[in-house]
């Protein structure tokens, strides 16, 4: 079964827990690979009713109770949906239907794991707050300014050996830094950020490589509190950070503050802290003699991911809160990476953007008929823009007759020189392959 992700807190958070709980059940044994998570039918069960939920969600139903849709199936089905609809009742606070359900719940024949999963959910979950800047030479770190070689990966962190193999082959290209461009899975808890993330980088990279890691919304459905501990150990600052040399600087934009928050996450427009764009924008004024690479874990602009809808549900091609803070700076940005969307992209010139890339292929399996590379139909195109964003074909990961390999970038700085290079890796086992070259 191939790993399910979802956009929503709440979801993210039911994962999070039933995994922990079957990693710890003492009847099954403690379980060793994300991937044995996923075939668990507690976990099937739980994806079927997440994806129920979802679909009631993006069709434009703001109250949806899981729980009643299912009156017939397998037990496990019944037992899923109504532990889901229960921590969507705790979630959204329907006290009334909250007595509902564990009335229900009381007489039924469901198994102990459930219970055990659904305490896991209801532990208090720490909100860190989002880590503001005093002065513009806040997060500014030191790069080397010798040759060196900066890995870039995004959507990677699932624990799985599909993501080791990914983090092998980085790992073969001797970094000198590694950035993650966010999202480790389930809702980024701390069980999660050690075990899918610092564990396997600290495995497969040399100890000499630099570390960082970006906020997705997945890193925050948890709260934070895993996110913040793992930059801490990694010696991150902040959620934005710039590392600069004599020639280059490498800008990455901070956690929307409300991206551990939505049962909007299907149609909200990820955003950016106002204050930070300021710091942002004075890196890039300030300092625009240097090469300037842009990273964030959402998209500017797409043609077939999620970034938002209209009112009317149209999905947007533009992420009008990133384009408005920086329109008047992508001229000045040699190249801008983003994840979230699970593909790797590298788009013609758009919207005043010269090289816009989708590097989120990090390890979540895209299967090839959900076409990921067709435009959405009834997307949504500014007016000024006229069309959507337009994909270079020279640039296209392959694919095993089922689902699409995974990929990595790896950008050679020599002074103001540089060559940025794409990589795909095939399942659990294949090598690092060149796809793209491009200089920057």
């Amino acid at each position: 079964m191939s790993i399910k992700t979802y956009g929503l807190a709440l979801m993210s958070r039911w994962q999070s827990a039933l995994y922990k709980t079957l990693s710890e059940d003492e009847t099954g044994g403690e379980l060793n690979s994300r991937e044995l998570a996923s075939e668990h039918p507690a976990m099937i069960a739980s994806c079927e009713a997440c994806e129920t939920l979802e679909k009631a969600i993006s069709a434009g139903k703001d109250s949806v109770d899981i729980a009643q849709v299912v009156t017939k199936g397998a037990l496990a089905s019944k037992c899923a949906h109504m532990y889901v609809g229960l921590a969507a009742a705790k979630f959204t606070g329907n006290k009334e239907r909250i007595k509902e359900l564990e009335s229900e719940i009381r007489y039924s024949v469901c198994d102990p794991l459930w219970a055990k999963a659904l305490l896991e959910f209801d532990r208090d979950h720490q909100t860190v707050p989002y880590r503001h800047y005093e002065s513009f030479d806040d997060f500014v770190l030191p790069l080397d300014d010798t040759p060196l070689t900066v890995a870039f990966v995004s959507d990677w962190g699932t624990g799985t050996p599909l993501a080791r193999n990914v983090m092998r082959r980085i790992g073969e290209q001797k970094p000198d830094v590694l950035i993650h461009l966010g999202d480790v899975y389930y809702s980024g808890t701390h069980k999660e950020m050690d075990e899918h993330f610092l564990s396997i980088v600290r495995e497969c990279l040399p100890e000499s490589t630099k570390v960082f890691n970006l906020a997705g919304n997945h890193d925050l459905y948890a709260g934070g509190a895993g996110y913040y501990w793992l930059i801490d150990e990694l010696g991150q600052p902040a959620s934005y950070f710039c590392l600069r040399n004599q020639h280059w600087q490498i800008l990455a934009i901070g956690a929307p503050p409300e991206a551990g928050s939505p049962q909007k996450a299907l149609s909200a427009v990820p955003s950016i802290e106002p204050k930070e764009v300021e710091w942002h924008q004075h890196q890039i004024e300030t300092y625009a003699d240097r090469k300037t690479v842009m990273l964030s874990h959402y998209q500017l602009f797409t043609a077939s991911g999620n970034i938002g809808r209209t009112p009317d549900n149209r999905p947007l091609a533009l992420n009008p809160v990133l384009y408005e803070a920086f329109k008047s700076h992508l001229h000045n940005i040699d190249l801008w990476l983003w994840g979230h969307e699970h593909n790797m992209i590298a788009f013609e010139p758009y919207a005043g953007l010269q090289k816009g890339r989708c590097i989120g292929s990090g390890a979540i399996p895209v299967a090839l008929l959900w076409q990921p590379y067709k435009q959405l139909p009834n997307l949504s195109i500014p007016d000024h823009l006229g069309e959507a964003p337009r994909i270079n074909t020279d640039c296209r990961l392959d694919h095993d007759g089922d689902h699409y390999h995974h990929a990595f970038g790896l950008l050679k700085i020599d002074g103001s020189e540089g060559q940025m290079n794409y990589f795909q890796v095939a399942g659990v086992e294949g090598g690092a392959e060149l796809i793209f070259t491009e200089t920057i």
